[in-house]
């Protein structure tokens, strides 16, 4: 199964949903015109992240309903496309760092941020204490992950064993984290035999340079798509599906093994060792 992704690397502005909103139905439908099913933006592309304060984060957060993300749910009913955003979303007197996903039916899922940094909006809102869950969508299986999420190994692995075939990163990196692009998203990649659509912001918030460099991964870790660490742009790429769903590794013939020769990467596991992983 083919899927056309497109990554989204734009430049919000802090306290502006509205006009966050506006411009995220402008560059969505840009992608949508050239053929993308599965339109990923960056973490808080609707809120800005750079807060100060709780009473600041709280006053700029929205709701993760239909009405106020009305534009988006009507861009993605008419065009029957998926599309990610990040938002400080509030809900219930808390706010969350979350990654709410819009398709034809209107917001079909949400996912708040489990692993908090000390950075930005981080600072303030409550940490997602759901089971990390797959959301099953007609363009593909897709495990939710935001920014600081990706460096702990075993949010990915449980998204992979609940059959993730795109793992969505949706990232505000700084200047600072380029090794992030250059080596761990791909290895959360290689490692799960998944694809990775990261989409991270650039420009500048309060004193605080975004990396850009928005990357779309191959199963194997390879670069199908990179932006890169300036401009407002969005990259593409085409997903065979039927890839991410074998978690086998082949290994052509070599010297002394004339025929090729398979792993099964989740079948040789050994999770009856890995116990210490919760004991710690």
């Amino acid at each position: 199964m083919l899927v056309k992704v497109a990554s989204v690397q734009m430049n919000p502005k802090i306290f502006a949903a509205d006009e966050n909103i506006d411009k995220t139905v402008v560059l969505a439908n840009e992608a949508i015109t050239k053929g993308a099913n599965l339109v990923v933006f960056p973490e808080c592309s609707l809120t800005g992240y750079c807060y100060e304060s709780e009473n600041e984060a709280t006053s700029a957060a929205i709701s993760a309903d239909g009405e106020s993300l009305e534009k988006i749910v009507d861009l993605a009913k008419s065009a029957h496309v998926w599309i990610v955003v990040g938002m400080v979303e509030k809900d219930a007197g808390n706010i969350f760092n979350s990654f709410v996903v819009i398709g034809p039916k209107g917001v079909e899922a949400k996912y708040r941020k489990s692993h908090l940094s000390n950075l930005g909006v981080d600072n303030f809102v409550l940490p997602g204490n759901e089971p990390f869950t797959v959301i099953e969508t007609p363009v593909g299986k897709l495990g939710p992950l935001v920014c600081y999420d990706v460096r702990f190994p075993e949010h990915a692995r449980v998204l992979a064993l609940e059959g993730a075939e795109i793992l969505v990163h949706i990232t505000n990196l700084p200047i600072t984290a380029s090794a992030q692009v250059d080596y761990l998203l791909p290895t959360r990649a290689n490692e799960n035999r998944a694809y990775v659509v990261s989409s991270d912001r650039i420009g500048e918030e309060r004193g605080f340079k975004f990396l850009g460099r928005s990357s779309i991964f191959g199963v194997h870790g390879e670069i199908l798509a990179q932006a890169n660490d300036k401009d407002e742009t969005i990259i593409f790429a085409e997903l065979d599906l039927d890839i991410a769903r074998k978690k086998q590794v082949y290994y052509p013939p070599a010297p002394g093994k004339p025929v090729e020769h398979i792993n099964d990467l989740f079948g040789r596991r050994r999770p009856e060792l890995y116990n210490r992983l919760i004991e710690k």
